[in-house]
């Protein structure tokens, strides 16, 4: 069974080990600290040679005293700033009561979730060249800070400098320890420094995709700072890394010529996490042919493919590898959800469901394609899905707004001008038996989407109506 915890996410790397000691006390629970302060306390009060005051309960255990090397108690008390931190600690800090974990207050982690999000937006959807000028290293990095923020209500922000300063670690390494070897050859061209740069990245680094389509469902592989510390991840990651340090490299002035970077078209036919094959991404001169099986890979689409591997990841139903879509299993499960709960949220539990998802999250998922709807203009496939993972949150009326707009835009027929991503057209020999039975699974979901939306219409007139 699935479950839809916003508190534990794989592939985020826990809060406490990032935190400072006021915010590691932070993440403890309140009455951990709120202990910790009253035994240092009472402690203060404890003078040398292991004498107890009278103000020193016997039954105090001595575990907790502070003791010198040569086993004596010795004097210990707070200062003002301790005492502050750990009761700015204690206030900040509660148990959530559905699973019992601490968790900072909204006002703590909203401000991280809101400000990553602008920051991403700002690079793709505010800028006049969508994105080009901007660091894809950082806007990757925004991803991850986001869902760490919402998953983890963390007290302390994902150090995002921290990582971009890693990947500038491997580009100065390279410059100072591999350049100089092209230097000394003579052999300074463009393809001469991507090739170094690949085996410096994939060889002496051993940075690598992940060994089967399994893997490449998770979201350690797709996070970019996981990416970056494990060395393992999607293509569409390590393309962000490698045209993060194309980028610097250009910034150096090492590469004579432009620099595009390529990722493997899926012919499999088997979904790719996002759209890309698993193999990784690699660089040619501007302009050179490029192989019939390779894209080129610009940070938008970089982007755009760490989202859908996330929410690929994230989504609690079965995902159809054929039509690289796992719209229809949940669209059913809302609108025949009065006839069988199957696939339907319940609370905390999240989706009940026959076969789970190993890391099924409906709110990750809804935080994933959210993103994808903005980055897409606020339009498209993407506005179908949120629609139903709002239905399945019980956000109704965000739910009837989505799948209302989304008809709209099918009705103008905008839908068969949807531009393809690479793979979407699965395996390009399939057969008409493949086609018939996925123009039988579009009439499925057709006819649920229209219920669905004669469900939440009908819920809607229904509310207005007691509101007269």
């Amino acid at each position: 069974m699935a479950t839809a915890s916003a508190f534990a996410v794989p592939g985020l790397a826990p809060a406490h080990v990032r935190a400072t000691a006021a915010g590691a006390a932070a993440k403890r629970s309140g009455s951990r600290i709120a202990s910790s302060v009253r035994i240092a306390r009472r402690i203060a009060t404890v003078r040398c040679q292991g004498v107890k005051p009278d103000s020193v309960d016997d039954s105090m255990d001595d575990s907790n005293t502070f003791q010198g090397r040569k086993g004596t108690t010795r004097d210990y008390s707070l200062d003002d700033d301790e005492i502050r931190m750990a009761t700015q600690a204690e206030a900040a800090s509660k148990l959530d009561g559905s699973f019992g974990k601490p968790a900072t207050s909204k006002e703590v982690w909203v401000p991280f979730q809101a400000a990553a999000r602008a920051a991403l937006l700002a690079s793709y959807v505010d800028s006049a060249d969508s994105g080009a000028a901007a660091d894809l290293v950082l806007n990757s990095l925004f991803i991850a800070q986001e869902d760490d923020a919402f998953a983890s209500r963390t007290s302390v922000v994902l150090p995002v400098t921290a990582y971009v300063k890693r990947v500038d670690k491997l580009v100065t390494e390279f410059m100072q320890r591999d350049y100089p070897k092209l230097q000394e050859a003579g052999t300074v061209s463009t393809a001469d420094v991507i090739t170094a740069l690949e085996e410096y990245l994939y060889e002496q680094n051993s940075y690598r995709t992940p060994k089967g389509w399994r893997e490449m469902y998770s979201p350690y592989r797709t996070y970019f700072h996981n990416v970056v510390a494990q060395k393992v991840g999607i293509p569409a990651t390590l393309a962000a890394l490698y045209i993060g340090c194309v980028n610097r490299l250009d910034a150096r002035g090492v590469l004579p010529d432009g620099v595009e970077v390529l990722i493997q078209r899926n012919t499999s036919g088997g979904g790719s996490a996002g759209v890309s094959g698993p193999a990784a991404p690699w660089g040619i001169v501007a302009g050179s042919k490029r192989p019939s099986n390779a894209v080129v890979c610009t940070p938008i689409m970089a982007i755009t493919l760490q989202l859908s591997a996330l929410k690929r990841s994230y989504w609690p139903w079965e995902w159809d590898e054929a039509r690289d879509s796992g719209v229809l299993p949940a669209v059913e499960a809302a609108a025949y959800s009065g006839d069988n709960r199957m696939n339907t949220a319940a609370g905390v539990v999240g989706i009940i469901q026959p076969s789970g998802r190993a890391f099924g999250d409906l709110p990750m998922a809804t935080l994933a394609t959210e993103r994808l709807l903005q980055l897409a203009g606020g339009i498209g496939t993407e506005q179908r899905d949120l629609g139903v993972l709002e239905f399945h949150n019980g956000n109704f009326k965000e739910a009837l707004a989505h799948l209302e707009a989304f008809q709209q835009w099918t009705d103008a027929g905008h839908a068969g001008s949807a531009p393809q991503l690479v793979g979407d057209g699965g395996d390009p020999g399939v057969g008409v038996g493949s086609t018939m039975v996925t123009a039988a699974l579009q009439a499925r979901e057709d006819l649920a989407l229209s219920k669905l939306l004669l469900l939440l219409r009908k819920r809607s007139l229904e509310e207005s109506l007691d509101q007269k």
